[in-house]
């Protein structure tokens, strides 16, 4: 077994992300940890009264239950020293130190989708329209909540592309109990379903602002459907701006609720506004099919053309290009999404990108 399997346990003590990072950030010693689990291995990290919690949990954990859920749901652990770990996520202050995933994840181009719980019939007719052309460029990232989000999951689904979805619970949890089925497609056509949360934990309010930071910060963009004065549409819109993400708004009626944030995000310089999919295709000089020109390759920036060049002696992983080209890692993760965007560059099944 695994040694991370250890990490999963120390999780699920209530062992925090921020402390799980603290304890291995040099050393990724989780057997030893865990076997030696103590009030002097501890100490460092947590109070008296953490400790006597971790301790006495320790002593009722099952781990049959963890280990058969793990295996049964085929999720695959993923830590921030693992090369499949997102790029972006580790540019956040404290980003999550192990991941939960359903399936595998990658660094392809995201846009997350966000809008009101209480959605439309003027917000599903916009994700008809929008997603399944961005969906042939994007990975469509949402929320798990039902109707509005599972709208975007489901328009993707439809298109056959690739989506994720990030829950607020444990990856053991269908919640929403209505989505369960769209769970499972997911699932079944290798999409992407994403955790932080350590096993068994069910939803509340505290998660949110969790959740949605971790939406925004793997997408490098965010499109912004609906949103009344009051919810977390507008939370995750300001995290992104906070990231220096890009937004986009839909505008709609000026005296609905729903339309407030939007317009105002619009009005305020804060969001491009959006009514067609070319509208963010042509902010970034994406050709559409219609648009095309053949063996004209259109560089966004000196950055891309900078590591196209690169791309063109040899195939590396983002941590080489750093290397080669003295770039910042925010600088390559940014323009290597555009780049594949475009068609430009693919990323190989060893995780080093080359030119198409």
């Amino acid at each position: 077994m695994s040694d991370l399997i250890y990490l999963v346990w120390l999780h699920s003590l209530w062992i925090s992300q921020r402390k799980l990072s603290n304890i291995f950030e040099k050393k990724d010693n989780y057997k030893e940890f865990y076997e030696k689990l103590s009030l002097t291995n501890l100490r460092p990290f947590c109070s008296e009264k953490e400790i006597s919690n971790i301790l006495s949990k320790k002593d009722n954990l099952n781990f049959d239950k963890i280990n058969s859920v793990l295996k049964e749901r085929n999720v695959e652990l993923i830590t921030i020293k693992d090369n499949k770990y997102p790029d972006l996520l580790k540019q956040i202050s404290i980003p999550p130190y192990l991941l939960y995933v359903r399936w595998k994840i990658d660094n392809s181009p995201k846009i997350v989708i966000i809008w009101s719980r209480s959605m439309t019939s003027y917000g599903k007719k916009v994700i008809e329209k929008l997603v399944p052309g961005l969906s042939k460029y994007f990975t469509i990232v949402s929320w798990w909540a039902f109707w509005c989000d599972s709208e975007a999951h489901n328009q993707t689904l439809i298109n056959n592309w690739k989506t994720i979805s990030v829950i607020w619970t444990w990856i053991d949890i269908d919640y929403p109990i209505q989505n369960k089925n769209l769970f499972d497609e997911i699932v079944n056509k290798n999409w992407w379903i994403i955790s932080i949360f350590p096993i068994w934990e069910v939803g509340n309010s505290y998660n949110f602002p969790i959740r949605n930071e971790i939406v925004s910060a793997i997408s490098s963009w965010v499109i912004v459907i609906e949103s009344a004065e009051k919810s977390g549409t507008l939370i995750t819109a300001n995290l992104a701006l906070e990231q220096w993400k890009d937004v986009f708004a839909v505008p709609w009626d000026i005296y609905k609720s729903n339309s407030i944030w939007c317009n105002n995000l619009i009005k305020n310089g804060n969001a491009k506004m959006v009514t067609i999919v070319d509208d963010i295709l042509e902010e970034y000089n994406i050709i559409t099919k219609n648009k095309q020109e053949t063996n004209v390759i259109d560089f966004w920036n000196d950055i891309e053309k900078i590591i196209y060049d690169i791309l063109l002696l040899e195939s590396l992983d983002t941590d080489e290009l750093i290397q080669k080209s003295n770039l910042s890692l925010s600088n390559i993760s940014i323009n290597l999404s555009m780049l594949e965007i475009k068609w430009i560059i693919k990323k190989s099944i060893n995780w080093k990108y080359e030119i198409t």
